[in-house]
């Protein structure tokens, strides 16, 4: 077997195993929905859709996004002190959690009247924002590590502890939406100590903390904060905006439509777990017919998420309502847009691995925020226009803005023979 063969398998038995562990940690809170939407009203949706949002702002926040250090870092273990630069970074979150904590206790007054959220609830947010940052610190090793046995196992411990606990507290002990959340606070920091501990004891993490290390991490993470915030402000602000503007209960309505189209969200994300690496690999070295295959993948890659979008699109008003209940039927005509804005988040991770490749993360962050003030202002605009089905058309488009400009980035980034893929027959050059 040749090398390219035994590559190829890799990546496909890697994709496999993430694809398959990702589909299976959907479909739990998917299965759960049929339940959780007859036990729960619109508004407690809503305040559980709150505090995911509140909890991906701080995650923005805690650890800085060294994360994506760790994994890059990976790549040069031979010629520096691995371990020791993770315990590095475990250091940067202790602190930047810390600091967050202390900055939400003084604020918790503002942020109660954004958020709606009690100031309890606030501070449980920071602190599984944290134990979030260590799973995915372990994650990323993993990752990195082509071990995606550890990298599903850790995932489907976390989402079937969320559904054991969930449905224990809002069945069992008669608890609404704060069921919900307890059950989503036990899981992550179960899996935070599950991860940390796995990391402690394979040799992945040690000590003292090294001051060129965390200079290094926070100079690749740093740039990122922007970035992940112009992220979240194109993928989670639309819920700020729902419940300030329409009212708690739509953002429960919109949640509904989220988890379902997140499906397609959650499979494009897992294929990037394994083809992220795998591309890497292949980019260190020039190969202009390698990389015309690499293009063609691509193109056939955004073809498929669009059919998918398509497929979608159409059966979500037979299916919806049988799934969810009369008071959430209304998520049906939310689902198609959020599908095709998760077939656009596919595509951006086809190309945004050549930026991190180039370690261009500043001209991201410019892209990723302006394509978060997109979302902001057509958010705006359309909720106001079209209600809750605005949000989603808000999100579509800006998925789409930062697809087109990260697309043109990876290519001053790191040039691909885009245009020339589309000959019939290959060409050697690797110009567009």
């Amino acid at each position: 077997m040749t090398a390219s063969n035994r590559g190829a398998r890799g990546l496909l038995g890697g994709t496999a195993i993430y694809t398959l562990s990702s589909l299976a940690c959907a479909s739990i809170p998917f299965l759960m929905l049929p339940v959780l939407t007859r036990l729960l009203t619109p508004e407690d949706y809503g305040t559980v859709a709150m505090f995911s949002v509140v909890v991906a702002l701080f995650g923005a926040l805690t650890g800085l996004s060294v994360n994506g250090a760790v994994a890059m870092r990976y790549f040069d273990r031979a010629s520096i002190d691995f371990p020791r630069y993770v315990g590095s970074c475990m250091a940067i979150l202790g602190v930047s959690t810390i600091a967050i904590l202390t900055a939400t206790a003084v604020s918790a007054p503002l942020l109660t009247r954004f958020t709606l959220l009690e100031p309890g609830w606030l501070e449980l947010a920071v602190v599984v924002a944290g134990a979030q940052f260590v799973v995915q610190i372990a994650l990323a090793i993993w990752q990195s590590a082509k071990q995606p046995w550890r990298f599903a196992g850790l995932r489907l411990f976390q989402a079937l502890l969320d559904a054991a606990a969930s449905i224990a507290l809002v069945i069992g002990a008669g608890l609404a939406w704060q069921g919900r959340l307890t059950g989503i606070a036990l899981a992550s920091l179960a899996a935070a100590v599950l991860a940390g501990g796995v990391l402690m004891r394979g040799g992945w993490i040690r000590g003292p903390v090294s001051r060129e290390y965390v200079s290094n991490a926070m100079r690749f993470g740093l740039p990122l904060v922007p970035h992940a915030l112009g992220g979240l402000l194109t993928s989670i602000l639309d819920r700020f905006l729902l419940s300030n503007l329409l009212g708690v209960g739509s953002t429960g309505v919109y949640m509904v439509a989220l988890q379902i189209g997140m499906v397609l969200g959650l499979f494009t994300d897992s294929f990037n777990r394994a083809y992220a690496p795998w591309l890497i690999e292949r980019l260190q070295h020039q190969d202009p017919r390698r990389d015309i295959k690499i293009v063609r993948f691509s193109y056939g890659y955004f073809a498929f998420v669009t059919i998918v979008a398509v497929i979608t699109s159409v059966a979500a008003p037979v299916v919806i309502p049988i799934l969810v209940g009369a008071q959430f039927a209304r998520a049906a005509e939310v689902v198609g847009y959020m599908a095709f804005g998760y077939a656009f988040g596919g595509m951006y991770y086809m190309v945004t691995n050549y930026v991190f490749f180039a370690g261009r993360t500043t001209r991201l962050a410019i892209v990723t925020f302006c394509g978060g003030a997109l979302n902001v202002a057509a958010s705006y605009f359309l909720i106001q226009r079209n209600g809750v089905v605005g949000a989603a058309q808000g999100f579509m488009l800006s998925q789409a803005f930062v697809f087109l400009g990260t697309w043109r980035l990876a290519h001053q980034s790191r040039p691909m023979p885009w245009l020339s893929a589309l000959a019939w027959r290959p060409s050697r050059s690797t110009s567009p």
